[in-house]
């Protein structure tokens, strides 16, 4: 529930507003942030992890989700350099 709660903040007062993408997934998470810091783009990341929902257990993915946000401004070139 903490996590909710700061992650919200974060959005409410950061000037990056803009989803861009989310997974689940720990590997597609590096890659699109390898990606956006390739092409010099400014991010912000807010992670849920609910361990107590993933099968595995506290050491899987499963249970974090990734939600990537950009600046406004910067969206059309995030999205290039995401699915390039």
């Amino acid at each position: 529930m903490l996590d909710f709660i700061v992650n919200f903040l974060e959005y409410c007062f950061s000037k990056k507003k803009t989803l861009i993408y989310t997974t689940f997934n720990q590997q597609d998470y590096y890659k699109v942030i390898d990606r956006l810091k390739a092409n010099q783009v400014m991010y912000r990341v807010a992670s849920i992890s609910n361990v107590s929902t993933s099968p595995s257990g506290a050491y899987s993915d499963l249970g974090d989700e990734y939600k990537i946000y950009v600046k406004l401004d910067d969206k059309g070139k995030a999205l290039r350099a995401i699915h390039q």
